[in-house]
């Protein structure tokens, strides 16, 4: 018994591969790549025998189910377009000459990018170099990987080191970031400058693929509530459905201790920049959280950390800088509770307030910065009532500095 299909992989074609054969063993069958008719030939008598056996599936259905389980990863307009980029959220693939691996330049670039995240409990690397792939085996299935680091050192056609990346260059959803340098000793001494700007890149398309998740999909519950108290829009995760009023003020979880996530807005009288500064944010959010966050037990309530907390200036294209921090909080009162935070302040000129998206999330004992950066994404989401749709490549726009 044959059957033969055009599959996709995760939303690749397989027959992109270079592979002119490939078999595999499925269920005690053989699965064949055919280059001259890029088709899967299944040969599994064994399968097919097992199915006759079974009264309520066929040849057929199994037909449907393995083009329905290839096919589910991406939509028919995606795979219609591109290649889906593949990987794991924050996962880099470092490409460059074999023999440059082993040079303390490229250890030292790999602890680069690899340095802690910032605003966490636990240490958990920014960035995760897991694959090093030489430049002569880079091609097919390579190009797929969602972010590759690609250095070329050549003194012969470089006079400096320079960064320049593409989006979308082999797959959708991908980031290419291309670092020319005419030396190993140049590559040090640029990394050393500008490690934070090259690392940003890498990070800020993170943001981007989190954002994507929350496009179309999201909780219209608190898209609602939101625009109605503060006329503003917001796209946070589906599964967000409890919620509380205050003054000024709306608390949104998914009350799920194993894994929370919640949202809170709120609004103070702008007087002057120093209103978006570190100091006036954490004296307004410990207020806010005292007076509308009580915790499990009489005189507990969540506070900022004063310690350890990163700030910065975020400036979307069209739009007024924001004032974002990033830190830890915690239960006052003894209550054993704490996490990572992350807050933007906007000034609204036309009625003189600061609004502020404040985003934290309880993961205890886990890993928690793929679910730090999925709310942090969810904050370049923030529009004004007109603007109905969010678009996520705003994201990959965004500028940061430290200093207003």
């Amino acid at each position: 018994m044959i059957i033969a299909y055009t599959v996709f992989d995760g939303c690749i074609p397989i027959h992109r591969y270079r592979s002119t054969a490939l078999s595999l063993i499925l269920l005690g069958g053989n699965l064949t790549i055919s280059s001259s008719s890029k088709m899967f030939i299944f040969e599994h008598n064994y399968l097919y025998n097992r199915l006759n056996k079974m009264n309520n599936i066929s040849v057929k259905a199994l037909g449907l189910s393995v083009m329905s389980l290839f096919m589910g990863a991406c939509n028919s307009s995606s795979v219609a377009k591109m290649i889906q980029a593949s990987g794991r959220p924050g996962e880099v693939m470092l490409v460059m000459d074999g023999p440059l691996f082993e040079t303390q330049q490229t250890y030292s670039l790999i602890d680069i990018l690899s340095k802690p995240a910032s605003g966490l409990p636990q240490e958990e690397s920014q960035l995760k170099i897991t694959s090093r792939v030489p430049k002569t085996s880079f091609d097919g299935m390579m190009q797929r990987a969602r972010n590759i680091l690609m250095v070329d050192v050549d003194s012969t056609r470089f006079s400096k080191s320079s960064v320049k990346y593409t989006y979308n260059e082999w797959a959708d959803g991908q980031l290419v970031v291309t670092l020319s340098t005419p030396s190993l000793a140049s590559l040090a001494s640029y990394m050393k400058q500008n490690q934070e700007s090259v690392s940003n890149l890498f990070v800020r398309h993170e943001l981007y693929r989190f954002g994507c998740n929350v496009e179309e999909t999201y909780s219209k519950l608190v898209e609602e509530k939101v625009d109605s108290m503060f006329h503003y829009r917001i796209n946070v995760p589906h599964d967000i459905r409890s919620s509380k009023v205050g003054k000024n003020f709306l608390w949104f979880s998914n009350a799920q201790m194993g894994g929370r996530h919640d949202l809170l807005v709120y609004t103070f009288p702008y007087k002057n920049k120093k209103d978006l500064f570190v100091d006036r944010l954490i004296e307004v959010r410990d207020s806010v959280l005292k007076a509308n966050i009580p915790g499990e037990f009489d005189g507990t309530y969540p506070s900022t950390v004063k310690t350890g907390w990163v700030y910065r200036k975020v400036t979307l294209p069209d739009e007024a800088y924001r004032g974002e921090l990033r830190g830890l909080w915690q239960m006052e009162g003894g209550a054993m509770m704490g996490g990572p935070f992350v807050l933007q302040a906007l000034h609204n000129e036309k009625d003189g307030l600061v609004y502020v998206f404040d985003t934290f999330v309880y993961k205890p004992n886990e890993d928690k910065l793929n679910l730090v950066r999925a709310m942090e994404a969810t904050l370049y989401s923030v529009r004004p009532s007109d603007i109905k749709k969010f678009d996520p490549k705003l994201i990959l726009s965004t500028t940061y500095s430290k200093s207003f």
